[in-house]
Formats: C-alpha cells, structure tokens, sequence
C-alpha cells in the first residue's frame, strides 16, 4: 500500500534556545518507503526550510550501531552535505528513539560516511564531517578574485575584503577584523549568476567578550540554490575552522554565526585526520504528520 501521510519533526540546531539557529524537519522512511526522488524535493520544498532531511535504515542498522543513508533536500535542490539537518536528525534519534545507542552514523551520496556523538555531560551533540580546506587563488586570478566578491558585497570599501579563496562547494570571503559580518549587505542576484550551485562564505575575526566567546564570525548564502542566507551552516565551518586555524594555529575554535537567528559552534581541526568536529545543542520545535 503507498504511504499516505508522514510523520516528521522540526529542530532548532546549533543553538539551545528555540527560534534561533538553523530548523531542519526531520523525516525517518522505511527502506521500502517507495517515495520518487521528485516527491522528495517536493515535500523539501514544501517544508521550505534550508533542509529537510530524510533518513531510512540501512541493512547493518541495529540498536548498538545505528546505521542510517541520508539525504538533504533545500527548497529547490538536493544537498551534498547539510551539517544542521544532521544534527537535527540525531536529535531526533534520541529524543523519539532513545534504545539507539550513539553514535548515530549517517551513509550519504557524495560526502561518505558522516558520525554525530552525543555528548551528555554538556548536552551537546558532535559531528565527525570531512574538512574542506580553502585554496587560495593563483596570484594573477587575486585581484579579480577581490573585484568579483566586491560585487557580492557592494558596501564594503576597499582593503576591506582581504582574501578570496576557493572551497569544494563555493567561494571563502575574509573580511577584515574592522568589519561587522552581521551587518554586511550582500547581492544575491550576483552571487547567484556567479554561483549558481554552491556556497559563498563571508567570515571575519571577532576579539572574544563575555557576551560572545566566539573567535569567527560568518554568514553563508545560496543565493543560486533557492536559499539567499543559510542562518547557521555546519558545513561551511568545514572551511571556516581549517581556514583560521591554519592562520593562528592551534586545533580548537569558537565560532558563531551571525544571521539573523545566530548560532553558535565548538569546533575541532582533526589535522591528521582530514576532519572538522562540529560541537552544538539543539531543541526540538515542531512536530506533526505530513499528508502526501
């Protein structure tokens, strides 16, 4: 018999207060769900949040080792790696299946094999993702490189974009510590004609305060993938954290995200490894039955 309804939960992820940080809707199918790669897109684009992600059991699966495929779906496209919809989806795990015993391990299409722990001391869930390091331009592309993010950023003023690096998924931007990354414009017409599938990062500096801890500021945009600004992005600090860390050294930063809704991450550089932890809360939002 087809399905005809679904249930599906809502996560505010990386951040422990609800209505700040990145929702994700959380969707656990059956490995005979018989749902068309095109049902999916319409039902992420239907929830039209930065994600939805799906999860069906695979064959391995069991209580002591959970095992699950995942995918992402955005308002208009699959997603190759999604760090919030998978913090989500471990959120949901726990909470609507506590005999599943951490961590939880995620099979995806094109970013291989992910790992989200759960941290019960501090109530923080830790995400195992592959490291995306930044490469810098080649020294004549650099300042056509400079001129092109100017025109995603028309309001900053020269010398105020230091670098333009390359990244897996898109463009890394570094803005200079006298900027405040929360309150840059942006163009997403342009960066959508420049990057029509992929990701433009904006980060700078932040000198730590009481308020916000945080060493790195950043926002990301979509512009060409149905989502001009992603709130809270755990894929792009696969970027974010090698890119500082490989500046100031070290193997462990604060960063914060500051949209609109802000997040907040801890974050590890596993050098040897090739890997980056990602470190946050989350809290559940929504919950319902979707009817197909």
């Amino acid at each position: 018999m087809p399905l005809t309804q679904l249930n599906y939960t809502v996560f505010d992820a990386f951040t422990a207060s609800r209505f700040r940080g990145n929702p994700a809707a959380v969707i656990v199918l059956q490995p005979d769900h018989g749902l068309s790669d095109a049902l999916l897109q319409l039902i992420g684009r239907e929830f039209n949040l930065s994600e939805t992600a799906f999860l069906v059991p695979l064959e391995d699966h069991h209580d002591d080792a959970p095992h699950f495929s995942i995918r992402w779906f955005t308002p208009a496209l699959e997603a190759p790696l999604c760090g919030h919809a998978t913090l989500a989806a471990a959120c949901h795990l726990r909470l609507n299946h506590p005999e599943l015993q951490p961590p939880y391990r995620f099979a995806s299409r094109l970013s291989g094999e992910l790992k989200v722990n759960y941290l019960a001391e501090q109530d923080l869930y830790e995400l195992d993702f592959p490291a995306d390091i930044p490469v810098a331009l080649a020294d004549p592309d650099v300042p056509a490189g400079i001129e092109m993010a100017h025109t995603w950023f028309p309001k900053l003023a020269r010398g105020e974009i230091k670098a333009v690096l390359k990244t897996g998924r898109g463009y890394l931007v570094e803005a200079a510590e006298t900027v405040d990354v929360s309150a840059v414009a942006y163009d997403p017409v342009t960066i959508a004609r420049d990057i029509p599938i992929g990701q433009c990062v904006l980060t700078g500096p932040h000198k730590p305060t009481a308020e916000d801890p945080s060493r790195v500021h950043s926002r990301m945009f979509a512009c060409g993938s149905g989502l001009n600004e992603d709130p809270v992005t755990g894929s792009a600090h696969t970027r974010i954290v090698p890119y500082w860390l490989g500046k100031w050294g070290g193997d462990a930063l604060k960063c914060r995200q500051v949209s609109a809704r802000v997040g907040e991450l801890d974050t590890v550089w596993l050098r040897d490894e090739g890997r980056v932890l990602l470190r946050g809360h989350g809290v559940k939002t929504a919950e319902g039955v979707l009817f197909l």
